[in-house]
C-alpha cells in the first residue's frame, strides 16, 4: 500500500490516500518516501520469493483479503505474552509504538508485552545522554515532493551533532540484519531534515536492528559514501516515481 504526505513544509500523513491516482485527485500531495524506494526490486525477493509464497499463502488462506496474504508473506512471529501467531508487521509495528510511549511519556507503571523489545533503545539513549529531539518526526522536500517519517532524531552530546535512527525488527541470527534500502530511507530523510534546519553537515544515519527472537539491539552507522549513494538513488527513484505513477499520460 503506498502511503501519502500533504504537499506542504511540515507534510501530515493522509490516512485516506492509498494510491497515485487518489493522490492526483487530491491536488496536493507527496508519496512517502519507502513508497517510492519500493519501485526499486530485488531480482530474487520481490521476482520470486514473495509471488511465490503469496500464492502458498492464499491457497492456505482461501478467505484471506489480498492485504493479509501481503503482510502474511513477510512471516509471523509470537506474541510475548498469548504465544498466538501474529504477523511481523504488526510485531515491529507494536515495538516502534511502545519505544516512542516511552521516550515521550515514560514507561508507565505497568508493563507491556514489547517492553523487552523497546527498552534497550530507551536505556541507551539515556546512558549516551542523547538529547531527543523528536520521534516519528515528518520531512519532507518540495524538490523531490517526497516526505518521509523519522523514527527517531537525537543529538550527541560528544559533538553537539544531530543523527536520525531508524527501527527495523527482524530475525537475526548474532548480528544485526541490514539492507540497502534501509541506508536510502535514512539518507534521504537526512538530506531533508538537514534542508529544513539549515544545517551545515548532513546528520549521521543510525539503522537499530531489533531482533524479534531475543530481543537484542544490534546498531549500524552508515559510511557517508553508503549515505550518498543513498540519496542520489532515492532521488532518482522519486523521479522515476512521478515520472511514471504520478503524471496522468
Amino acid at each position: 500500500m503506498a502511503h501519502f504526505y500533504t504537499a506542504e513544509r511540515l507534510p501530515k500523513f493522509i490516512e485516506e490516500i492509498e494510491t497515485p491516482s487518489q493522490a492526483n485527485k487530491n491536488g496536493k500531495a507527496w508519496p512517502s518516501v519507502t513508497t517510492v524506494l519500493g519501485i526499486i526490486k530485488d531480482d530474487f525477493l520481490d521476482g520470486q520469493y514473495k509471488p511465490r509464497r503469496m500464492v502458498e499463502l492464499a491457497r492456505e488462506n482461501l478467505d484471506a483479503d489480498w492485504r493479509d496474504i501481503k503482510d502474511m508473506t513477510y512471516g509471523f512471529r509470537n506474541h510475548p505474552w498469548t504465544n498466538e501467531l501474529i504477523s511481523a508487521s504488526e510485531f515491529g509495528t507494536a515495538v516502534h509504538k511502545r519505544i516512542e510511549e516511552i521516550i515521550k511519556d515514560g514507561s508507565g507503571e505497568n508493563a507491556t508485552p514489547w517492553d523487552d523489545w523497546a527498552l534497550p533503545f530507551v536505556e541507551w539513549v539515556s546512558e549516551k545522554k542523547i538529547e531527543v529531539l523528536g520521534t516519528e518526526y515528518v520531512v519532507g522536500c518540495e524538490k523531490l515532493k517526497i516526505a518521509g517519517s523519522v523514527d527517531f532524531i537525537g543529538r550527541d552530546p560528544k559533538d553537539g551533532r544531530i543523527f536520525l535512527a531508524d527501527y527495523k525488527t527482524r530475525k537475526c541470527k548474532g548480528r544485526g540484519k541490514y539492507y540497502s534500502k534501509d541506508c536510502k530511507q535514512l539518507a534521504i530523510e537526512s538530506l531533508m531534515l538537514s534542508n529544513l534546519l539549515k544545517l551545515d553537515y548532513l546528520p549521521e544515519c543510525l539503522s537499530v536492528c531489533i531482533c524479534t527472537d531475543t530481543a537484542k539491539h544490534f546498531h549500524k552507522k552508515w559510511k557517508d559514501k553508503y549515505v550518498q549513494q543513498g540519496i542520489r538513488s532515492a532521488s532518482l527513484a522519486s523521479k522515476i516515481y512521478w515520472e511514471d505513477r504520478m503524471t496522468k499520460p
